[in-house]
């Protein structure tokens, strides 16, 4: 018998623009931009760098962040004619995206599946974390549905061989790694499944076209920066440039919480290798995962698609608990082949507990407004960073020619076009202070991170050198100090 379904009765259509007008209209009564971290201010960085590059051949200055995310928000800046609203855009879309590639990877290995759009809408688009990063100027939304896009064209190939699902395999798996480098691990399995099913086809067309089609891919970072993903083409010979941290993965640091490297010194509440679980039992990921686990059974897994994606979650977990720090956005790449593996153990769950419809209307209700509630309030300190670091760019306008010494911040600045001759702290040594400058520190959180380092040298140096006066304060520590003149001695 047919379960009674709960289910928004909407068109793919409608429920498209729906989940787009919710994201849009959150970020505009938030009067959030998407900017958080340096890592936004690095791709805003490249996408203004990318817009000189096309418009008078300015060669764009190093950088180890792939270009796809950049490029294709310059293309929409030139629609939107903001290249900040651009970014978020980006990221909006790919999730709406998102949900509905991850729509059809359920229907394709789970063919009987029901209650797909309330699944999805309450554990996936609403899940806090996701509906976060749908929100942020920044690549992990994006290369998220490009990954998921490359999985779902190669099992669509295995199920039912056409060159177009293999070419778009090949497309979505180039577009991922163009994205984010690291994921190269996940694409890697699907790719294989994908080579298998061609050989036995003897199908040696779709291998020429699919090559033919990620090659093309890898032509624009090429063209512009003379790189072909993390490999630098423009030295004599070819070298990996890298971030430092991509070479630091080691199997010592799954059973670590402390750690110093680029960022500073680093202590989290748990080992990595705990803290890559968190994507199924963080309640700002699937707050039922841990209750999910024990809803699954062993023939859940006798299919080889549900083997497939266990095998990619548990690799790429690994390799995440490899390196010597913690990120939560890492595990979202992750995250949408966990609910497909989880879906029988919810609609089992369902069956059990809510097979009556007005039981799975309160059910959705209930996960709906603890969704919401959650991520309010994981959403906080994001928005508090945002609104300070524009508050801090703000409070620069009287000090216009002013030069300012900082740390972290650089990047904010920079994105919200304060013209002050900008010193960064972390990677230059102070020796004298300019006369009449500014200094924007957070002393609580560097002395802790940056002890017996570069930044808490040089404001030592400072404070020694001229003593330094606040001006303003900012929330989260940060302040705005002048670097008082010394009297001259006689």
């Amino acid at each position: 018998m047919k379960i009674p379904e709960f289910n928004f009765r909407l068109t793919n259509f409608l429920l498209a623009v729906l989940l787009f007008g919710c994201l849009f209209l959150t970020a505009t009564l938030l009067d959030f931009n998407g900017l958080y971290g340096q890592d936004a201010h690095e791709y805003l960085r490249l996408t203004r760098a990318l817009s000189i590059f096309f418009y008078d051949g300015t060669a764009i200055s190093h950088s180890y962040f792939p270009i796809l995310y950049p490029l294709a928000a310059f293309l929409i800046s030139k629609i939107v004619w903001n290249d900040i609203a651009a970014m978020q855009l980006v990221s909006i879309i790919a999730l709406v995206a998102s949900f509905f590639y991850l729509k059809k990877l359920l229907q394709l290995i789970h063919s009987q599946a029901t209650l797909l759009n309330g699944y999805l809408v309450a554990f996936f688009f609403l899940s806090p974390y996701v509906f976060r990063f749908g929100l942020l100027a920044m690549s992990d939304m994006l290369c998220s549905f490009f990954v998921l896009a490359a999985v779902y064209h190669a099992l669509s190939y295995s199920k039912l061989p056409a060159v177009k699902h293999s070419v778009l395999c090949g497309l979505f798996a180039a577009f991922a790694i163009s994205t984010r480098y690291a994921v190269i691990l996940l694409v890697l399995f699907p790719s294989f499944i994908l080579l298998r099913a061609i050989l036995i086809n003897k199908d040696f067309k779709a291998i020429v076209f699919t090559l033919f089609a990620f090659c093309c891919v890898l032509i624009p970072d090429l063209l512009i920066r003379d790189r072909i993903l993390f490999l630098d083409t423009g030295s004599e010979s070819f070298s990996i440039d890298y971030a430092a941290n991509a070479y630091a993965w080691s199997p010592v640091n799954f059973f670590r919480n402390t750690f110093q490297n680029p960022d500073g010194n680093q202590h989290y509440d748990f080992w990595n290798i705990v803290a890559v679980t968190f994507n199924i039992i963080h309640p700002a990921y699937l707050f039922i995962g841990a209750v999910l686990i024990f809803f699954l059974k062993r023939n859940d897994f006798a299919p080889p698609s549900m083997k497939l994606l266990l095998i990619m979650v548990i690799v790429y977990g690994f390799f995440i608990a490899g390196l010597n720090y913690q990120n939560n956005r890492y595990l979202l790449q992750s995250f949408p082949f966990l609910l497909v593996i989880f879906y029988p153990a919810f609609s089992r769950m369902v069956k059990r507990y809510f097979f009556k419809p007005g039981m799975q209307q309160v059910f959705y209700a209930m996960i709906i407004l603890s969704q919401l509630v959650l991520f309010w309030y994981s959403f906080q300190k994001i928005r508090l960073l945002n609104d300070t670091e524009r508050e801090i760019a703000s409070s620069l306008k009287p000090y216009a020619g002013q030069t300012v010494y900082t740390c972290s911040i650089v990047g904010a600045l920079s994105s919200y076009e304060v013209n002050n001759p900008v010193v960064d702290l972390y990677f230059t040594p102070i020796t004298h202070p300019a006369p009449n400058s500014l200094v924007i520190f957070n002393y609580p959180e560097f002395s802790r991170y940056y002890a017996g380092r570069t930044p808490m040298y040089n404001w030592n140096v400072l404070n020694d050198q001229a003593p330094l006066r606040i001006v303003r304060s900012f929330p989260n520590g940060w302040a705005l100090y002048t670097v008082e003149q010394q009297p001259a001695v006689p």
